[in-house]
């Protein structure tokens, strides 16, 4: 799955935060935004707003900000997947 042109560039230029890091990285990664809500509880539609600078609510907080150590560690997204989902004991 890869990003369109159009999110792409949305996402580069969004105003810079935690959600918008987490894009970055997602998109850079090709990480896709149904495995970023599913590591993180949220909606597909919540995920795509935080990429997009929307503001990520204090009880996704921590778990967006290990989401990106992890995608920062990764060397594709396949490997931040399988680390996710041993971490966040979710099926692959």
């Amino acid at each position: 799955m890869t990003y369109s042109v159009k999110t792409v560039h949305a996402v580069k230029n969004a105003p810079r935060g935690l959600g918008n890091t987490l894009g970055r990285l997602a998109v850079s990664l090709d990480f896709s935004v149904v495995r970023i809500a599913k590591a993180t509880g949220a909606s597909r539609q919540t995920a795509y707003n935080w990429m997009l600078g929307g503001e990520v609510m204090g009880v996704y907080q921590p778990r967006v900000e290990r989401l990106i150590e992890i995608l920062k560690a990764a060397g594709s997204a396949d490997i931040a997947w399988g680390q996710m989902c041993k971490e966040f004991n979710l099926q692959a």
